[in-house]
């Protein structure tokens, strides 16, 4: 009988997951769909009238790769753009389409997750992740925004610079500069958003402070290495630009979380 229960308790709770997953997906599908297909011209009525298609994914990531190049960091860069299949095109289009889903789907993914996990914590843990979720999201998007305003103008100065020192013409494949736009934008959100995450679950009991204290430096080094191997160019300029301002915010968790902590032990002696 005990086995029974059990293994209702457990389906139970996979239908639930299920169906919560289910909403993520079809929330997916339809902004996936809904990107590749529906016309951007309707945002501009003389384009729109002309009878001129421009699905709204593409319309989006050329706006978002002519805004990086006319960058006063980019003032002077004369880039060509190359296809390096004829089916580039459609591979473009799809991959933009997907990305962008992507960004719409996750919110509604984490809030699912939210919803999933909630009965089963503690009133003090439900209070710390809702006063974390606004600086969660917050620091997310400011990292990509720090990503796409600053990382990756002068990442690309980097690289154009080099060139200049050898005399090349730079001709870069599309596929490319898209892909590397967008890499660098979402992995700097989540690098960003990192610190805030391990600063809940410290203040929740679920990780202790003490390794993080002990290993301080290792894990610098750490954060260091990994900029350097998601910044395209591999080197100090990107990789440091990336690693600076995560080594702040992780000095700052490693420091609030010492104080929560010692906060901690003094109310336990007082008791």
């Amino acid at each position: 009988m005990a086995e029974e229960s059990l293994l209702k308790y457990y389906e139970r709770h996979i239908k639930e997951l299920t169906k919560r997953l289910r909403r993520v997906f079809v929330t997916w599908f339809v902004s996936i769909l809904l990107f590749i297909s529906f016309p951007a011209s309707v945002l501009n009525l003389e384009t729109f009238l002309s009878g001129e298609y421009v699905p709204l994914a593409v319309f989006i990531v050329e706006r978002v790769s002519n805004y990086v190049l006319q960058s006063s960091l980019l003032s002077n860069a004369r880039v060509v753009f190359i296809a390096e299949r004829l089916n580039v095109g459609f591979e473009l289009w799809f991959l933009s389409a997907f990305v962008l889903s992507l960004l719409v789907a996750i919110p509604v993914l984490l809030f699912e997750i939210w919803r999933f996990i909630e009965p089963g914590l503690y009133e003090h843990e439900k209070k710390a992740f809702k006063k974390a979720f606004v600086p969660i999201v917050g620091s997310f998007m400011g990292g990509c925004l720090f990503g796409y305003f600053i990382l990756v103008p002068i990442i690309l100065r980097a690289f154009l610079a080099i060139m200049s020192w050898f005399n090349i013409q730079p001709m870069v494949s599309y596929m490319d500069f898209i892909a590397f736009i967008l890499s660098t934008v979402v992995f700097s959100g989540i690098f960003m958003v990192t610190p805030f995450i391990i600063y809940v679950l410290i203040s929740v009991g679920l990780i202790p402070v003490e390794p993080f204290i002990k290993y301080r430096a290792p894990i610098y080094v750490a954060i260091y290495v990994i900029a350097a191997i998601i910044t395209p160019d591999g080197g100090s300029m990107g990789s440091a630009i990336l690693a600076i301002p995560i080594i702040v915010l992780f000095e700052i968790v490693i420091q609030l979380a010492k104080r929560k902590a010692s906060e901690k032990g003094r109310s336990c002696c007082r008791q």
